[in-house]
């Protein structure tokens, strides 16, 4: 997977919950597959925050499902 489709509106709320906590940088991880059991796991994008200040501490922030295209009505053919 090199790419997702993510809500404004969610992505906006997790970038505040980021600025309020002072993060500096940010990990974006995307993630998706198979599961333990067997199943697949819906695409999703992981955040883990960093302050320049504290190398050493990393904040994991809650995923973020991804939209299915066709829902976003995003053309997919490139």
């Amino acid at each position: 997977m090199d790419s997702i489709v993510l809500r404004v509106k969610d992505l906006e709320s997790l970038v505040a919950a980021m600025a309020k906590d002072h993060m500096d940088y940010v990990e974006i991880t995307l993630d998706g597959g198979d599961s333990a059991d067997g199943g697949t796991l819906p695409p999703s994008a992981v955040f883990t925050g960093l302050r320049s200040s504290n190398t050493y501490e990393l904040v994991d922030y809650d995923d973020l499902e991804g939209v299915p295209a066709g829902e976003a009505d995003f053309n997919t053919i490139m």
